[in-house]
């Protein structure tokens, strides 16, 4: 695809979130790595479930209190609650969908967060949450964080349900595996607009498959130029920690300032017992021994904070 036919995403916030205001999106899953301990009673659990321990461990403030961390620590300066805003969406990956915490940041104007501000937060979050790796999108600037990064925006016409989010995935997937099933595939539910980072395929490929899952779905494929199919262009970043390496999460942490190392662990290690809980709550009940007259879904909003 020419240089002519690619967007600049100038305008995708505004697709996103119906402001002119924020253009740098993240997102991290609330599930800890596998190589730091054994998720998979909860991954095999009904989109449901895992969205009610996700619902729960927000509620319990595992993200305000990574932000409070880093704001007291001086770790971060221009992170606030005015420019700020995560809620539960949903993620994809290699044909999974799970709950994520997706957040969407204002960068620019009087009270935008700085571009360094913000890898810290995403570092901490993923650092806090275990994960092996975090997502970061500057929607209108190639040259920002990581690397160039082409992708794609469907949007609903109203915030849609987890599980709606996951049926579009599906939707792609049976149109071409190539954009469900690899290590390169995958998507975040931002509000109503569903964002698909191109995966290892050709341009055309790519947008074709996305623009008939658009039409079979009913949703709104963007963008278009004059018409046309094509694609956004922004700069992205996936930092990651190696936990079977760096099994204190040494990746993340060389990149967080270090006065804020020590509540960090103290959050993360809270983190690891919340999941705890919820595995023995999945194995009590295959074993007959939690209230029967109570949904697991339920059992996961009531747990403990941390």
């Amino acid at each position: 695809m020419n240089a002519a036919t690619i967007v600049k995403a100038t305008v995708l916030w505004l697709v996103l979130t119906g402001t002119a205001l924020a253009n740098t999106f993240g997102s991290v899953e609330p599930f800890a790595s596998q190589a730091v301990v054994d998720i998979g009673p909860l991954r095999n659990q009904s989109l449901d479930v895992r969205e009610a321990f996700a619902d729960r461990l927000l509620q319990c403030g595992i993200v305000d209190r990574v932000v409070a961390t880093l704001s007291s620590t001086g770790s971060v300066t221009t992170i606030n609650g005015l420019n700020t805003r995560v809620q539960v969406g949903a993620g994809g990956f290699a044909g999974h969908t799970n709950p994520s915490y997706v957040y969407t940041i204002v960068d620019r104007g009087p009270n935008g967060a700085s571009h360094d501000d913000i890898e810290v937060l995403t570092e901490s979050l993923a650092y806090v949450l275990s994960q092996d790796s975090a997502f970061l999108l500057d929607a209108d600037d190639p040259g920002s964080f990581d690397f160039p990064a082409q992708y794609v925006v469907l949007n609903f016409a109203t915030p849609p349900p987890l599980r709606k989010s996951a049926a579009l995935f599906e939707t792609v997937g049976r149109i071409d595996p190539e954009l469900f099933a690899t290590d390169t595939s995958g998507y975040t539910q931002f509000g109503r607009a569903y964002l698909s980072l191109q995966s290892a395929v050709e341009d055309a490929r790519f947008i074709a498959g996305y623009v008939q899952a658009a039409a079979e779905f009913g949703v709104e494929y963007t963008p278009k130029v004059k018409g046309v199919p094509s694609l956004f262009v922004g700069g992205a970043a996936f930092p990651f920690n190696d936990w079977i390496v760096n099994r204190r999460g040494e990746a993340y942490l060389a990149r967080i300032p270090a006065a804020s190392h020590q509540a960090l662990r103290k959050l993360r290690t809270g983190h690891l017992q919340f999941t705890r809980d919820a595995l023995r709550l999945i194995e009590e009940s295959g074993r007959g021994y939690s209230d029967r007259h109570r949904s697991l879904r339920r059992a996961m909003s009531e747990l403990k904070c941390r």
